[in-house]
């Protein structure tokens, strides 16, 4: 650590905490290295401390997991600090990321602001772990540095930190979304787009090969495969919360279409209707493989068109008919739906009858039941889509034709994204066609009579 490292004092006085923070600041640069000469230093500004901060948090938590792991080496210590101060870093990293962030953005601008830096951000700071240069985040803050050499440590590290917590995994929907939202009303970058770098998966799929097999063995995967689709899901995600590519941009694109254009006086001729989905994660907006799923698109679309006809959507990732059951069922059914969507997992018998008991229940109700006969997933544990559709059929649940016409689409092979499981834009696009044609198509009932 560099303890002897000057720094240019300020015209003014600077307080006993400033210097504190100061001093913070330079013992958590990467690798334990102060600001390179002529380079914007991370301890003059006050975002650099924010982002400094995140940082130090995830790799407690990442120390943590380690533990948990039997990972642990340089990078990540097996004692000190012990995990209970480890957890209190983590649990200030959430209370950080709860601050209402135009307040924090006033303080990083140095305005007048309610915000506290006492209150967690300084806890982080003052925690002294040390972050190794073999840590993913310092290995790929040199990465961008190399690429980006112009943009000050702040702008590179705020990417950085959302790399070092995509590759997890499991804290994408709600740190990582969290992070996003925090580090966007900061005005700092929150994808390798915005410091000129491209985004193809080619593109993500050099980095990854210059990526793997530099940083320390750690509680993650960090081989290629992983390195690329981190790269995929922080640019789709960083365009999807900058509102670049995301439902609205896409439902727009799509309502400028020949074919759907021609469908927009249909939309708005319907009268006030309530449509449920209970779905996984093929049709859930945040998922990183596209900028949106066919369903938010679609109700995006209706948003802009009939905002009487009103979308509620109960879907979870990985999500089966026994789940949607337990979780959603009597909140949708409550609702009194008038057409009902089923895109759900089929696993065991108990979804068989968990499909079975809506189908009958959303019926009696009054509500129309659709299902796609195959969406395409190549997850089919214990049956395959047709002998789903067939049991669906027999509860009265109408079945959609969708696989002939995915089949047929001309793009059909570019559905599949880097994990091989969930779609791209290209897939979602031609689904929410469907899904449109479908809605308006209920206007027209034919729904067999319900089995006794």
């Amino acid at each position: 650590m560099h303890q002897n490292t000057r720094v240019k004092a300020p015209s003014h006085r600077v307080s006993f905490r400033a210097a504190v923070a100061i001093a913070a600041c330079l013992l958590i640069l990467p690798g334990g290295q102060a600001a390179s000469p002529g380079r914007k230093s991370a301890v003059s500004s006050r975002r650099a401390q924010l982002v400094e901060a995140n940082i130090i948090a995830v790799h407690a938590y990442q120390i943590i997991l380690a533990r948990k792991a039997g990972k642990t080496n340089a990078c990540y210590s097996a004692a000190s600090p012990d995990t209970a101060i480890l957890q209190q870093l983590v649990n200030h990293q959430q209370s950080l990321l709860a601050e209402p962030t135009g307040q924090v953005a006033r303080w990083a601008d140095a305005k007048q602001t309610s915000f506290s830096p006492a209150k967690d951000l300084q806890p982080l700071l003052d925690a002294r772990l040390t972050l190794s240069s073999d840590l993913p985040v310092n290995v790929f803050t040199r990465y961008l540095h190399a690429k980006a050499s112009r943009e000050p440590d702040e702008r590179i590290r705020s990417v950085a930190n959302l790399y070092q917590t995509v590759l997890e995994v499991e804290r994408d929907g709600d740190l990582l979304q969290d992070l996003y939202r925090f580090y966007i009303a900061l005005k700092l970058p929150v994808y390798v787009g915005q410091l000129g770098l491209h985004g193809s998966d080619a593109d993500f799929l050099t980095a990854a090969q210059k990526l793997a097999g530099k940083s320390c063995d750690s509680p993650f995967d960090l081989t290629v495969p992983a390195w690329q689709i981190a790269g995929r899901k922080i640019w789709n995600w960083g365009e999807k919360n900058l509102h670049i590519r995301d439902a609205n941009t896409i439902a727009t694109e799509l309502l400028a279409e020949p074919e759907i254009a021609k469908l927009i006086p249909a939309m708005k001729a319907m009268p006030p209707e309530k449509i449920v989905i209970l779905g996984h994660s093929f049709t859930m907006d945040i998922h990183w493989s596209s900028p949106s799923a066919f369903v938010p698109i679609v109700t995006a679309m209706f948003a802009k068109e009939n905002p009487r006809v009103q979308f509620w959507q109960g879907s979870a990732g990985g999500q089966t008919y026994s789940r949607a059951y337990k979780n959603f069922y009597a909140t949708a059914l409550a609702s009194k739906p008038d057409v009902v969507l089923l895109v759900l997992m089929n696993r065991t018998p108990a979804d068989v009858d968990a499909l079975t008991t809506m189908a009958k229940g959303f019926r009696a109700a009054g509500a129309r039941v659709l299902m796609f006969d195959d969406v395409e997933d190549p997850v089919t544990d214990q049956t395959v889509p047709q002998t789903t559709a067939l049991i669906a059929k027999a509860a009265g649940v109408e079945i959609i034709p969708a696989r002939a016409i995915l089949d047929a689409a001309p793009d059909h092979d570019a559905f599949p994204c880097m994990d091989g499981i969930h779609k791209t834009e290209p897939y979602h696009r031609l689904m929410a066609a469907l899904w449109l044609k479908t809605i308006l198509a209920t206007r027209e009932p034919t729904t067999p009579a319900l089995p006794k």
